[in-house]
């Protein structure tokens, strides 16, 4: 049978559920993208020959490999390299008053951030022996990208010329990031969600940026009170401007150089 002889699903039985799947397991509440998520799994549905969104609705349930890809496929990874650079240097400067640091990166998307954190450490002198960095994202593809470390143009264009040759090896029209000079850093596949983040052990500094401005109320809730338990004593919390963190008494909102962190209380 020809792909293109496979009927998409035309009824909108299993879509509502497809969507509370998706909700229930990584907190992401596509409601507001209904249309874009609609043409993205009507395609992967007819390409994969699926029949029924209810059929997808139960696989993102029960079927590891069918939820990996449709997680892939309604996950953003719109990033680049110095991303909200103040908020950047800020955790560096903290991090430089530790005698030792582990940082958390939750999500890490494609490794940018992860990368560019351990830049800024390179460049203001923090021995890499005793700094680590970890990401973690549920998009797979965008971990195989980290685990890489290759970069297009486009995702360095906040560097300058001499922080590319620096810090990268250029092959043809890309970028590959010079891992040994830098600190250690880490990728998993991981969801936030998901019990397997409390085995990551304890963090000086966690990032969560422009994740939380997926959730609801309640998501955005339970994904602090989450990374609490793996912030140690005194750990910071950074979000993204855009992310809208809810008021609880576990953390303490403080400020540095027009930047926000949130203080673990």
């Amino acid at each position: 049978m020809n792909i293109d002889d496979v009927a998409i699903p035309t009824d909108m039985d299993g879509f509502e559920e497809f969507l509370q799947n998706i909700k229930i397991l990584c907190g992401v509440d596509l409601q507001s993208k209904r249309e874009i998520t609609l043409q993205r799994l009507s395609a992967f549905a007819k390409n994969k020959r699926i029949k029924t969104f209810k059929e997808i609705a139960s696989m993102v349930r029960y079927n590891s490999i069918t939820r990996q890809d449709i997680l892939n496929l309604i996950t953003v990874n719109e990033t680049y390299f110095y991303r909200e650079l103040p908020q950047l240097k800020d955790v560096i400067g903290h991090a430089g008053n530790l005698s030792e640091v582990r940082i958390l990166c939750a999500p890490c998307s494609s490794g940018d951030e992860v990368y560019s954190l351990a830049m800024l450490a390179y460049e203001v002198g923090i021995d890499p022996r005793y700094m680590s960095i970890v990401g973690i994202d549920i998009n797979s593809e965008a971990i195989v990208q980290a685990n890489s470390g290759i970069y297009n143009e486009r995702s360095l264009h906040r560097l300058s010329s001499y922080q590319k040759e620096r810090f990268f090896t250029k092959i043809d029209d890309k970028y590959e990031i010079k891992r040994r000079m830098l600190c250690r850093c880490d990728f998993k596949v991981l969801n936030v969600f998901d019990d397997a983040l409390f085995s990551l052990g304890k963090f000086d500094i966690i990032l969560s940026r422009n994740m939380m401005i997926y959730f609801d109320d309640n998501f955005r809730l339970k994904c602090v009170e989450r990374l609490h338990k793996i912030l140690h004593e005194y750990g910071r919390l950074y979000a993204g401007h855009a992310d809208l963190v809810p008021h609880t008494d576990i953390y303490a909102k403080q400020f540095s150089g027009g930047v926000t962190f949130y203080e673990k209380a």
